[in-house]
């Protein structure tokens, strides 16, 4: 059999597919498919076009996305993301650098594909997920507060962490009853991480007129004005007269994108 020759490959063309084109027009070696990096930093690069860069790392990972003039990114450039490790990817770009779509971060076993649309214009599209990040947690302990200002019970939270857009559909629910027959209760929600903000009441309400009245409240709020980024939602208590207790309390946080 005699040897396969191909002349009408081009050299930038074989460049990018990750192969070396001699001078009498044979081809050998393939590119690695991946690019394992484990660092906290990363500098995107020209040579990652068309294979999938993958990070991992138990801190949070900064990936930085470079300006035009810094590498000379092809039209229709796409560089694909995969993180591995327990902390989050963010995409950091140049300052000449818009990136459409977010957030631009990446929770553990997600992926994500960057597209050059312009010079120094790129659109995100997470991949991996297949729907919205949530998550929740639950407490059934009996525990009690006294004082108007929000806070912690002897056992904090509900407390659920997750990666959101700029909005968030938060659901609580409680027992909840006070030691004096009008008492005042109530269960808010504070969010720390990416995004700072007090708690937001969701729950309040009196006794009516006896102390043997136990209220199941249940309430949902969409969190909207959030730094897209992994965000700390931890649900407080209010007591505004007497002592009010709490029980079976339960948080679902639902990230609704940007």
């Amino acid at each position: 059999m005699g040897t396969l020759r191909t002349t009408n490959i081009q050299h930038a063309d074989a460049s990018a597919a990750g192969m070396i084109l001699a001078a009498d027009g044979t081809v050998s070696g393939l590119r690695a498919t991946q690019n394992t990096q484990s660092g906290t930093t990363y500098s995107l690069a020209s040579t990652d076009s068309g294979r999938t860069v993958t990070l991992s790392n138990a801190a949070a990972v900064t990936v930085n996305l470079p300006a035009q003039a810094t590498v000379a990114w092809n039209v229709g450039e796409t560089l694909s993301l995969l993180n591995l490790g327990v902390g989050t990817v963010t995409v950091v770009p140049a300052a000449t650098v818009t990136i459409n779509g977010t957030p631009l971060t990446l929770a553990t076993s997600k992926g994500g594909s960057l597209v050059r649309t312009a010079s120094n214009t790129w659109t995100f599209t997470p991949t991996g997920g297949g729907g919205p990040t949530n998550g929740s947690d639950a407490i059934a302990t009996s525990q009690s507060k006294s004082g108007g200002a929000y806070g912690d019970l002897a056992t904090p939270g509900p407390i659920v962490t997750i990666v959101t857009g700029t909005r968030a559909l938060v659901t609580v629910t409680s027992f909840m009853t006070n030691s004096i027959a009008s008492g005042y209760m109530d269960v808010g929600v504070s969010v720390s991480g990416a995004t700072t903000r007090a708690a937001v009441g969701m729950l309040g309400t009196r006794n009516p007129g006896t102390t043997a009245f136990q209220f199941l409240g249940s309430g949902s709020i969409m969190f909207t004005g959030l730094t897209a980024g992994t965000n700390v939602f931890r649900m407080e208590y209010s007591a505004g007269t007497g002592t009010a207790t709490f029980l079976n309390r339960f948080m679902t946080v639902i990230d609704m994108g940007s």
